[in-house]
């Protein structure tokens, strides 16, 4: 980003071009001690101006010194564009006006000063403007960067929010299955145990034959619940690992080799929908911007980590910069307590690396 000129500059330059002026005048016309002082005192207190933010009354302390000097020299009526020109700059423009007014009392060169007086007067408007715009351009920008800051601020806290409800939602349904389990399954295979076991010592044949009829049907009716059970858990679409494998088959641009290893069972839905994201954004940005005609993808989970990492073999310009899918992604990845990392030395290789939690 450009980094824009600052008003203050030529704020700054103008103020000392005047003294430069008034230095002009004083060399061509007599060379009075008195004009000297005069614009000494003036050179004084453009000085402050520069480094310090004088109050606006400080203004009368330049407009007192060259009412002053009006008997004396001819150049304190010239050394009044610096009080106008401050006046106005500040938004006090009655006041500036005022002073202009002075060049109607008996002055030489009345013409001149007219002038002199006029280009001042336009220039500390035209300051005042300037500056204020630029204080409304910064008050624009500061609030557009704490709004980016918050909104990133709402994303984190969203994916925080989205973590922790996978998280419940899986613990609800591992207590919904246990649950069930117990109260369907466990009893009915309690039952059959006990009956097994007083089998053992009944004598009568026809008391014998029906815990045996009881123990076929708890086992018929354990089974089927276990079957529905497996079916009503089994997904309809594919997830977690399945569902990458389903993507780079349908990746036909370019070449894909994937590798995995560890338990996938281990890997979180939501750590899933991150790395799914990660390997569509690669491919995407492959079949797009890359001349490659290879991309190794492996996968590795292991107890403490899992780790997806893409490297394709094509050129790059090694110093562009990464868009806006490729910094959401980082940020998502943070959140969860990981990191993703992108490397152009040698072709595009991304490494996402999310740390598992334990004890869930």
């Amino acid at each position: 980003m450009t980094k824009l000129v600052e008003p203050m500059l030529f704020v700054n330059s103008w103020r000392f071009l005047m003294i430069a002026v008034l230095i002009y005048l004083w060399i061509i016309g007599d060379f009075v001690h008195s004009s000297f002082i005069l614009i000494l005192l003036l050179l004084m207190m453009t000085s402050l101006r520069w480094r310090f933010p004088l109050p606006i009354w400080s203004n009368v302390i330049d407009v007192v010194i060259c009412i002053l000097f009006f008997p004396i020299t001819d150049i304190s009526y010239f050394g009044l564009a610096l009080p106008i020109f401050e006046l106005a700059m500040k938004g006090k423009w009655v006041f500036s006006l005022f002073l202009f007014m002075s060049l109607f009392t008996p002055s030489p060169s009345s013409s001149l000063i007219f002038w002199f007086f006029l280009q001042s007067l336009l220039f500390g408007i035209f300051s005042f403007i300037s500056v204020k715009n630029q204080e409304m351009y910064r008050l624009e920008v500061d609030e557009q960067r704490r709004a980016r800051y918050e909104l990133e601020r709402l994303k984190i806290d969203l994916l925080t929010a989205t973590q922790s409800a996978s998280h419940q939602a899986e613990l609800m349904e591992r207590y919904r299955i246990s649950r069930e389990l117990h109260d369907h399954l466990g009893h009915d295979l309690t039952g059959a145990s006990l009956a097994l076991q007083a089998y053992e010592y009944v004598k009568d044949p026809v008391e014998a034959y029906a815990l045996l009829e009881e123990v076929k049907n708890r086992l018929q009716r354990s089974t089927k619940h276990l079957r529905d059970y497996v079916h009503d858990m089994t997904p309809i679409t594919k997830f977690g690992g399945e569902r990458l494998d389903t993507i780079l088959q349908n990746f036909q641009q370019i070449e894909t080799v994937y590798h995995k290893s560890g338990d996938m069972l281990n890997v979180p839905a939501y750590i899933w929908e991150l790395l799914e994201s990660c390997l569509k954004e690669a491919l995407t940005n492959v079949a797009r911007h890359s001349n490659a005609t290879k991309v190794d993808i492996e996968l590795q989970v292991t107890e403490a980590i899992v780790r997806l990492s893409i490297q394709d073999n094509g050129t790059i310009n090694k110093n562009s910069q990464s868009g806006s899918g490729l910094r959401s992604l980082q940020m998502r990845s943070r959140s969860l307590g990981g990191s993703l990392s992108i490397n152009r030395e040698y072709g595009f290789l991304l490494v996402c690396v999310i740390p598992l939690e334990k004890g869930e």
